[in-house]
């Protein structure tokens, strides 16, 4: 019994050791995650996609995709901080929208999933303007923006156990 106790503890360990490597995407998986998208667009869907970017892009999201990784920490940026991630509590196993979105002030839907939504719609709007003029929003900022969050939502620590509670 003591036996197997120290041979979990073991494994859990040794998964500490690699998990530095796995908790985030760094900016080959978040290329990686926009390839794997730019696969599934349609015609339509690239061909706005590609008139969004900037120009450095070359016409390619992948290239773009780890941008608000990199801004992040800027000063004029640092309010995009919070909408990389979820705040759910320790010992929930479930995601609540109205109890996890929210950054570290409680403001409501500063969240990854919140930013999801809001620049989904945002680039909802596209088609509905005739020029870029009349745009109401960054719809390149919008893109890239989503296009990480999508990238971010889906990383293996949004979905990892409490490890501190599997050893007690």
């Amino acid at each position: 019994m003591i036996g197997s106790r120290f041979s979990y503890i073991g494994r859990i360990l040794a998964l500490l050791q690699v998990l530095p490597g796995i908790l985030a995407w760094g900016k080959e998986g978040h290329y990686a995650i926009c390839k794997i998208a730019e696969g599934f667009l349609n015609e339509d869907a690239a061909t706005t996609v590609k008139a969004l970017l900037p120009d450095y892009a070359k016409g390619d999201l992948a290239a773009v995709c780890s941008w608000a990784d990199e801004i992040r920490h800027n000063f004029h940026w640092r309010w995009s901080g919070p909408l990389h991630y979820v705040d759910t509590p320790d010992f929930r196993c479930n995601y609540e929208y109205c109890r996890d979105c929210h950054d570290l002030s409680g403001n409501k839907d500063r969240c990854v999933t919140g930013a999801i939504f809001n620049y989904s719609m945002q680039l909802m709007t596209y088609h509905e303007s005739k020029s870029t003029s009349e745009w109401k929003y960054n719809l390149t900022e919008a893109l890239m923006f989503l296009s990480h969050f999508i990238g971010d939502v889906h990383q293996v620590c949004f979905f990892l156990p409490d490890l501190e509670n599997m050893v007690s």
